[in-house]
Protein backbone atom coordinates (compact mmCIF):
# COMPACT_ATOMS: atom_id res chain seq x y z
CA UNK A 1 0.00 0.00 0.00
CA UNK A 2 2.98 2.32 0.13
CA UNK A 3 2.80 5.30 -2.13
CA UNK A 4 5.37 7.70 -3.56
CA UNK A 5 4.73 11.30 -4.68
CA UNK A 6 4.82 10.11 -8.32
CA UNK A 7 1.96 7.64 -7.88
CA UNK A 8 -1.26 8.59 -9.64
CA UNK A 9 -4.18 9.38 -7.34
CA UNK A 10 -6.91 11.00 -9.49
CA UNK A 11 -9.66 10.28 -6.97
CA UNK A 12 -7.79 11.77 -4.02
CA UNK A 13 -7.70 8.56 -2.01
CA UNK A 14 -4.57 9.71 -0.21
CA UNK A 15 -5.98 13.09 0.79
CA UNK A 16 -7.26 14.32 4.13
CA UNK A 17 -10.53 15.26 2.45
CA UNK A 18 -11.16 11.61 1.59
CA UNK A 19 -10.66 10.63 5.24
CA UNK A 20 -13.10 13.32 6.35
CA UNK A 21 -15.79 12.63 3.74
CA UNK A 22 -15.24 9.64 1.44
CA UNK A 23 -18.83 9.41 0.22
CA UNK A 24 -18.62 11.67 -2.88
CA UNK A 25 -15.65 9.57 -4.03
CA UNK A 26 -17.58 6.36 -3.36
CA UNK A 27 -20.46 7.73 -5.45
CA UNK A 28 -18.18 8.46 -8.42
CA UNK A 29 -16.45 5.10 -8.27
CA UNK A 30 -19.72 3.15 -8.00
CA UNK A 31 -21.02 4.83 -11.15
CA UNK A 32 -17.87 5.34 -13.23
CA UNK A 33 -15.41 2.65 -12.14
CA UNK A 34 -16.99 -0.03 -9.92
CA UNK A 35 -13.80 -2.10 -10.26
CA UNK A 36 -11.05 0.49 -10.04
CA UNK A 37 -7.33 -0.18 -9.71
CA UNK A 38 -5.73 2.38 -7.41
CA UNK A 39 -2.01 2.90 -7.76
CA UNK A 40 -2.12 4.86 -4.51
CA UNK A 41 -3.55 1.94 -2.53
CA UNK A 42 -1.92 -0.77 -4.62
CA UNK A 43 -5.08 -2.74 -5.32
CA UNK A 44 -8.56 -2.98 -6.78
CA UNK A 45 -11.36 -0.99 -5.14
CA UNK A 46 -14.85 -2.54 -5.27
CA UNK A 47 -17.66 -0.17 -4.29
CA UNK A 48 -21.02 -1.67 -5.33
CA UNK A 49 -23.06 -3.58 -2.77
CA UNK A 50 -23.48 -6.66 -4.94
CA UNK A 51 -19.74 -6.89 -5.61
CA UNK A 52 -18.69 -6.27 -2.01
CA UNK A 53 -21.20 -8.69 -0.52
CA UNK A 54 -20.30 -11.25 -3.18
CA UNK A 55 -16.61 -10.68 -2.56
CA UNK A 56 -16.93 -11.81 1.06
CA UNK A 57 -17.97 -15.30 -0.08
CA UNK A 58 -15.98 -15.53 -3.33
CA UNK A 59 -13.28 -18.26 -3.09
CA UNK A 60 -11.25 -16.32 -5.66
CA UNK A 61 -10.67 -13.67 -2.98
CA UNK A 62 -8.46 -15.03 -0.20
CA UNK A 63 -8.40 -13.71 3.36
CA UNK A 64 -4.75 -14.70 3.78
CA UNK A 65 -3.50 -11.13 4.00
CA UNK A 66 -0.88 -11.95 6.63
CA UNK A 67 0.95 -14.17 4.16
CA UNK A 68 0.73 -11.50 1.49
CA UNK A 69 2.03 -8.86 3.92
CA UNK A 70 4.97 -11.07 4.91
CA UNK A 71 5.81 -11.79 1.29
CA UNK A 72 5.98 -8.10 0.39
CA UNK A 73 8.41 -7.21 3.18
CA UNK A 74 11.98 -6.41 2.14
CA UNK A 75 14.62 -8.77 3.52
CA UNK A 76 15.84 -6.16 6.01
CA UNK A 77 12.43 -6.07 7.71
CA UNK A 78 11.40 -9.74 7.62
CA UNK A 79 13.16 -10.69 10.85
CA UNK A 80 12.12 -7.59 12.77
CA UNK A 81 8.48 -7.92 11.77
CA UNK A 82 8.34 -11.71 12.18
CA UNK A 83 6.25 -11.39 15.39
CA UNK A 84 3.63 -9.40 13.46
CA UNK A 85 3.43 -11.90 10.60
CA UNK A 86 3.36 -14.87 13.01
CA UNK A 87 0.51 -13.41 15.04
CA UNK A 88 -1.59 -12.22 12.10
CA UNK A 89 -1.17 -15.63 10.44
CA UNK A 90 -3.33 -17.09 13.22
CA UNK A 91 -6.03 -14.38 13.24
CA UNK A 92 -9.29 -16.01 12.09
CA UNK A 93 -10.09 -12.80 10.23
CA UNK A 94 -6.96 -13.16 8.09
CA UNK A 95 -6.92 -16.84 7.18
CA UNK A 96 -8.87 -19.23 4.96
CA UNK A 97 -10.36 -22.67 5.64
CA UNK A 98 -9.52 -25.19 6.92
CA UNK A 99 -7.50 -23.36 9.60
CA UNK A 100 -10.18 -20.66 9.79
CA UNK A 101 -12.91 -23.27 10.26
CA UNK A 102 -11.11 -24.96 13.16
CA UNK A 103 -10.27 -21.78 15.07
CA UNK A 104 -13.64 -20.15 14.40
CA UNK A 105 -15.61 -23.21 15.52
CA UNK A 106 -13.79 -23.20 18.84
CA UNK A 107 -14.19 -19.50 19.50
CA UNK A 108 -17.85 -19.63 18.45
CA UNK A 109 -18.52 -21.61 21.61
CA UNK A 110 -17.85 -18.50 23.68
CA UNK A 111 -19.90 -16.06 21.58
CA UNK A 112 -23.32 -17.54 22.28
CA UNK A 113 -26.67 -15.67 22.51
CA UNK A 114 -26.79 -16.80 26.13
CA UNK A 115 -23.48 -15.09 26.88
CA UNK A 116 -24.58 -11.89 25.16
CA UNK A 117 -27.74 -11.77 27.26
CA UNK A 118 -25.71 -12.55 30.37
CA UNK A 119 -23.60 -9.48 29.65
CA UNK A 120 -26.61 -7.15 29.26
CA UNK A 121 -26.79 -6.05 32.93
CA UNK A 122 -23.01 -5.78 33.12
CA UNK A 123 -22.98 -3.51 30.06
CA UNK A 124 -25.73 -1.34 31.55
CA UNK A 125 -23.84 -1.15 34.83
CA UNK A 126 -20.66 -0.05 33.08
CA UNK A 127 -22.51 2.55 30.97
CA UNK A 128 -24.14 4.00 34.08
CA UNK A 129 -20.79 4.16 35.86
CA UNK A 130 -19.12 6.00 32.98
CA UNK A 131 -22.01 8.45 32.62
CA UNK A 132 -22.10 9.11 36.37
CA UNK A 133 -18.51 10.32 36.14
CA UNK A 134 -19.34 12.52 33.15
CA UNK A 135 -22.48 13.96 34.75
CA UNK A 136 -20.48 15.26 37.68
CA UNK A 137 -18.65 17.65 35.34
CA UNK A 138 -21.58 18.43 33.03
CA UNK A 139 -19.59 17.59 29.91
CA UNK A 140 -17.59 14.78 28.36
CA UNK A 141 -15.52 13.61 25.43
CA UNK A 142 -17.65 10.75 24.13
CA UNK A 143 -14.62 9.06 22.56
CA UNK A 144 -12.28 9.09 25.53
CA UNK A 145 -14.81 8.97 28.37
CA UNK A 146 -17.24 6.36 27.05
CA UNK A 147 -16.65 4.92 23.58
CA UNK A 148 -13.04 3.88 24.25
CA UNK A 149 -13.73 2.52 27.72
CA UNK A 150 -16.96 0.55 27.41
CA UNK A 151 -15.88 -1.98 24.73
CA UNK A 152 -12.55 -2.75 26.35
CA UNK A 153 -14.30 -3.34 29.69
CA UNK A 154 -16.83 -5.69 28.12
CA UNK A 155 -14.27 -7.62 26.06
CA UNK A 156 -11.99 -7.70 29.08
CA UNK A 157 -14.76 -9.30 31.13
CA UNK A 158 -15.29 -11.86 28.39
CA UNK A 159 -11.61 -12.74 28.31
CA UNK A 160 -11.30 -12.69 32.09
CA UNK A 161 -8.92 -9.72 32.20
CA UNK A 162 -8.62 -7.45 35.27
CA UNK A 163 -10.46 -4.16 34.76
CA UNK A 164 -7.41 -2.18 35.82
CA UNK A 165 -5.54 -3.40 32.73
CA UNK A 166 -8.03 -1.74 30.39
CA UNK A 167 -5.83 1.22 29.50
CA UNK A 168 -3.03 -1.06 28.29
CA UNK A 169 -5.44 -3.10 26.20
CA UNK A 170 -6.92 0.01 24.63
CA UNK A 171 -3.48 1.33 23.66
CA UNK A 172 -2.62 -1.92 21.91
CA UNK A 173 -5.95 -2.00 20.07
CA UNK A 174 -5.40 1.57 18.89
CA UNK A 175 -1.95 0.62 17.57
CA UNK A 176 -3.52 -2.16 15.51
CA UNK A 177 -6.09 0.29 14.13
CA UNK A 178 -3.33 2.59 12.89
CA UNK A 179 -1.65 -0.34 11.12
CA UNK A 180 -4.80 -1.59 9.39
CA UNK A 181 -6.02 1.88 8.48
CA UNK A 182 -2.89 3.40 7.01
CA UNK A 183 -2.27 4.04 3.33
CA UNK A 184 1.50 3.96 3.83
CA UNK A 185 3.57 1.54 5.92
CA UNK A 186 5.99 4.03 7.45
CA UNK A 187 8.70 2.86 9.90
CA UNK A 188 6.68 4.49 12.69
CA UNK A 189 3.52 2.56 11.80
CA UNK A 190 5.38 -0.74 11.56
CA UNK A 191 7.23 -0.20 14.85
CA UNK A 192 3.98 0.70 16.60
CA UNK A 193 2.33 -2.49 15.35
CA UNK A 194 5.31 -4.66 16.28
CA UNK A 195 5.45 -3.21 19.79
CA UNK A 196 1.72 -3.69 20.24
CA UNK A 197 1.79 -7.33 19.11
CA UNK A 198 4.85 -8.22 21.21
CA UNK A 199 3.57 -6.51 24.37
CA UNK A 200 0.04 -7.90 24.04
CA UNK A 201 1.23 -11.45 23.48
CA UNK A 202 3.60 -11.18 26.44
CA UNK A 203 0.68 -9.98 28.55
CA UNK A 204 -1.60 -12.86 27.57
CA UNK A 205 1.26 -15.37 27.82
CA UNK A 206 1.72 -14.25 31.41
CA UNK A 207 -1.98 -14.67 32.17
CA UNK A 208 -1.97 -18.16 30.68
CA UNK A 209 1.11 -19.19 32.69
CA UNK A 210 -0.42 -17.78 35.87
CA UNK A 211 -3.65 -19.72 35.37
CA UNK A 212 -1.84 -22.94 34.62
CA UNK A 213 0.35 -22.54 37.68
CA UNK A 214 -2.60 -21.89 39.97
CA UNK A 215 -4.80 -24.40 38.13
CA UNK A 216 -7.41 -21.65 37.77
CA UNK A 217 -10.10 -22.48 35.24
CA UNK A 218 -13.00 -20.11 34.72
CA UNK A 219 -15.89 -19.72 32.32
CA UNK A 220 -14.34 -16.80 30.45
CA UNK A 221 -13.13 -16.91 26.84
CA UNK A 222 -9.45 -17.29 27.72
CA UNK A 223 -10.20 -20.35 29.87
CA UNK A 224 -12.42 -21.75 27.12
CA UNK A 225 -9.66 -21.41 24.55
CA UNK A 226 -7.04 -22.86 26.86
CA UNK A 227 -9.17 -25.96 27.32
CA UNK A 228 -10.64 -26.03 23.83
CA UNK A 229 -10.65 -29.34 22.08
CA UNK A 230 -12.75 -30.03 19.03
CA UNK A 231 -12.49 -33.28 17.09
CA UNK A 232 -9.11 -33.87 18.67
CA UNK A 233 -7.67 -30.49 17.68
CA UNK A 234 -6.36 -28.30 20.48
CA UNK A 235 -5.52 -24.65 19.90
CA UNK A 236 -1.80 -24.00 20.08
CA UNK A 237 -0.56 -21.32 22.45
CA UNK A 238 0.21 -19.07 19.48
CA UNK A 239 -3.37 -19.46 18.25
CA UNK A 240 -4.71 -18.63 21.69
CA UNK A 241 -2.52 -15.51 21.88
CA UNK A 242 -3.48 -14.43 18.37
CA UNK A 243 -7.19 -14.97 19.00
CA UNK A 244 -7.05 -12.94 22.21
CA UNK A 245 -5.42 -10.13 20.23
CA UNK A 246 -8.03 -10.35 17.47
CA UNK A 247 -11.02 -10.44 19.83
CA UNK A 248 -9.74 -7.45 21.75
CA UNK A 249 -8.94 -5.44 18.63
CA UNK A 250 -12.11 -6.24 16.66
CA UNK A 251 -14.41 -5.88 19.66
CA UNK A 252 -12.87 -2.58 20.65
CA UNK A 253 -12.51 -0.71 17.36
CA UNK A 254 -15.88 -1.52 15.80
CA UNK A 255 -17.91 -0.73 18.91
CA UNK A 256 -15.94 2.39 19.80
CA UNK A 257 -16.73 3.98 16.46
CA UNK A 258 -20.34 2.76 16.46
CA UNK A 259 -20.91 4.57 19.77
CA UNK A 260 -19.24 7.84 18.75
CA UNK A 261 -20.76 7.88 15.26
CA UNK A 262 -24.17 7.09 16.72
CA UNK A 263 -24.13 9.91 19.23
CA UNK A 264 -22.90 12.37 16.63
CA UNK A 265 -25.69 11.44 14.22
CA UNK A 266 -28.32 11.74 16.95
CA UNK A 267 -27.04 15.18 17.94
CA UNK A 268 -26.99 16.34 14.31
CA UNK A 269 -30.46 14.88 13.63
CA UNK A 270 -32.48 15.56 16.79
CA UNK A 271 -35.78 14.96 14.99
CA UNK A 272 -34.87 11.27 14.78
CA UNK A 273 -34.21 10.69 18.48
CA UNK A 274 -37.83 9.72 19.10
CA UNK A 275 -37.45 6.76 16.78
CA UNK A 276 -34.56 5.40 18.82
CA UNK A 277 -36.45 5.72 22.12
CA UNK A 278 -39.93 4.59 21.04
CA UNK A 279 -39.52 0.80 21.49
CA UNK A 280 -36.98 -1.98 21.82
CA UNK A 281 -37.63 -3.00 18.21
CA UNK A 282 -37.11 0.54 16.98
CA UNK A 283 -33.98 0.90 19.11
CA UNK A 284 -32.51 -2.15 17.38
CA UNK A 285 -33.51 -0.82 13.94
CA UNK A 286 -31.95 2.58 14.76
CA UNK A 287 -28.60 1.02 15.60
CA UNK A 288 -28.71 -0.97 12.35
CA UNK A 289 -29.24 2.26 10.39
CA UNK A 290 -26.35 3.94 12.19
CA UNK A 291 -24.16 0.97 11.27
CA UNK A 292 -25.24 1.25 7.64
CA UNK A 293 -24.99 5.02 7.34
CA UNK A 294 -21.59 5.42 9.04
CA UNK A 295 -20.04 1.96 8.94
CA UNK A 296 -17.30 1.75 11.60
CA UNK A 297 -15.22 -0.46 9.28
CA UNK A 298 -15.01 1.17 5.86
CA UNK A 299 -12.98 -1.46 4.04
CA UNK A 300 -11.56 -4.97 4.32
CA UNK A 301 -8.93 -6.30 1.96
CA UNK A 302 -8.53 -9.61 0.17
CA UNK A 303 -5.80 -11.22 -1.94
CA UNK A 304 -6.86 -12.35 -5.41
CA UNK A 305 -6.29 -16.11 -5.69
CA UNK A 306 -6.90 -16.47 -9.44
CA UNK A 307 -7.46 -14.22 -12.44
CA UNK A 308 -11.06 -13.22 -13.14
CA UNK A 309 -13.06 -10.56 -14.96
CA UNK A 310 -15.24 -7.95 -13.26
CA UNK A 311 -16.90 -4.94 -14.91
CA UNK A 312 -14.64 -5.30 -17.95
CA UNK A 313 -11.46 -5.40 -15.87
CA UNK A 314 -9.08 -8.29 -15.30
CA UNK A 315 -8.21 -8.81 -11.66
CA UNK A 316 -4.92 -10.70 -11.47
CA UNK A 317 -3.76 -13.40 -9.09
CA UNK A 318 -1.65 -11.94 -6.28
CA UNK A 319 -3.15 -8.45 -6.46
CA UNK A 320 -5.13 -6.92 -3.62
CA UNK A 321 -8.84 -6.17 -3.65
CA UNK A 322 -10.45 -3.74 -1.22
CA UNK A 323 -14.06 -4.53 -0.33
CA UNK A 324 -15.42 -1.06 0.45
CA UNK A 325 -18.09 -1.66 3.08
CA UNK A 326 -18.71 2.05 3.54
CA UNK A 327 -19.44 2.46 -0.17
CA UNK A 328 -21.59 -0.67 -0.42
CA UNK A 329 -23.77 0.45 2.50
CA UNK A 330 -24.54 3.71 0.67
CA UNK A 331 -25.32 2.02 -2.67
CA UNK A 332 -28.72 3.32 -3.90
CA UNK A 333 -29.19 0.07 -5.84
CA UNK A 334 -29.59 -1.70 -2.49
CA UNK A 335 -30.84 1.09 -0.21
CA UNK A 336 -33.45 3.58 -1.51
CA UNK A 337 -32.47 7.05 -0.32
CA UNK A 338 -29.09 5.66 0.67
CA UNK A 339 -27.64 9.12 1.43
CA UNK A 340 -30.42 9.83 3.94
CA UNK A 341 -30.20 8.78 7.58
CA UNK A 342 -33.54 7.13 8.41
CA UNK A 343 -33.70 5.43 11.81
CA UNK A 344 -37.05 3.90 10.82
CA UNK A 345 -35.59 2.26 7.71
CA UNK A 346 -36.88 -1.24 7.02
CA UNK A 347 -35.24 -4.13 5.12
CA UNK A 348 -31.80 -2.88 6.13
CA UNK A 349 -29.49 -5.67 5.02
CA UNK A 350 -26.25 -3.78 5.51
CA UNK A 351 -22.85 -5.48 5.63
CA UNK A 352 -21.20 -3.37 8.33
CA UNK A 353 -20.10 -6.57 10.08
CA UNK A 354 -19.02 -8.30 6.88
CA UNK A 355 -20.69 -11.32 5.33
CA UNK A 356 -20.14 -15.06 4.97
CA UNK A 357 -17.72 -17.20 6.96
CA UNK A 358 -15.75 -14.18 8.22
CA UNK A 359 -18.84 -12.41 9.57
CA UNK A 360 -17.89 -10.55 12.75
CA UNK A 361 -17.90 -12.87 15.76
CA UNK A 362 -18.89 -10.12 18.15
CA UNK A 363 -21.62 -8.51 16.03
CA UNK A 364 -24.41 -9.30 18.51
CA UNK A 365 -22.31 -7.97 21.38
CA UNK A 366 -21.44 -4.75 19.54
CA UNK A 367 -25.09 -4.20 18.66
CA UNK A 368 -26.10 -4.66 22.30
CA UNK A 369 -23.47 -2.21 23.54
CA UNK A 370 -24.66 0.34 20.98
CA UNK A 371 -28.31 -0.08 21.93
CA UNK A 372 -27.73 0.21 25.67
CA UNK A 373 -25.25 3.10 25.52
CA UNK A 374 -27.14 5.27 23.02
CA UNK A 375 -30.54 4.79 24.66
CA UNK A 376 -29.10 5.54 28.10
CA UNK A 377 -27.39 8.68 26.81
CA UNK A 378 -30.57 9.99 25.16
CA UNK A 379 -32.70 9.31 28.23
CA UNK A 380 -30.31 10.72 30.80
CA UNK A 381 -29.22 13.79 28.85
CA UNK A 382 -32.06 14.86 26.52
CA UNK A 383 -30.60 18.38 26.19
CA UNK A 384 -27.02 17.46 25.38
CA UNK A 385 -25.37 19.27 22.47
CA UNK A 386 -22.09 19.40 20.62
CA UNK A 387 -19.52 21.77 22.05
CA UNK A 388 -17.60 21.91 18.77
CA UNK A 389 -17.52 20.14 15.43
CA UNK A 390 -15.38 17.01 15.95
CA UNK A 391 -12.33 15.99 13.96
CA UNK A 392 -12.38 12.74 12.00
CA UNK A 393 -9.73 10.05 12.41
CA UNK A 394 -6.82 10.01 9.98
CA UNK A 395 -7.72 6.50 8.90
CA UNK A 396 -9.21 4.97 5.74
CA UNK A 397 -10.26 1.64 7.29
CA UNK A 398 -12.07 2.90 10.38
CA UNK A 399 -14.62 5.72 10.42
CA UNK A 400 -14.70 7.55 13.70
CA UNK A 401 -13.57 10.62 15.59
CA UNK A 402 -10.45 11.67 17.42
CA UNK A 403 -12.69 13.23 20.06
CA UNK A 404 -16.35 14.19 20.45
CA UNK A 405 -16.92 16.91 23.05
CA UNK A 406 -20.50 17.36 24.26
CA UNK A 407 -22.25 19.45 26.90
CA UNK A 408 -24.65 17.29 28.88
CA UNK A 409 -27.07 19.99 30.04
Amino acid sequence: MSATPEVSDPHGLMTRQFQVDPYPTYDRLREEAPAYFSEAWGGWILTRYQDVQGGFKDPRLSSNRAGAFGAMLPAALKERLAPVVTSLSSWALLIDPPAHTRIRSLVNKAFTPRLVEYLRPRIQEQVDLLLDKAEATGKMDMVQDVANLLPVAVIGDMLGIPREDGLKLRAWANAFAVFFGTTKYTPEVLDLMRTGIVEMEEYFRGLIAQRRKSNTVGSDLLSTMMAAEDQGNILSEQEVLATCSLVLFAGHETTTHLLANGLYLLLKNPEQREALLSSDEQLAASVEEILRYESPIQRLSRVIAEDFELHGQTLRKGQKAFLMIGAANRDPRQFPGAERLDLRRQDNRHIAFGFGIHYCLGAALGRLEGQIALRTLMRRFPHMKLEQEPERLENVAFRGFKSLHVALR
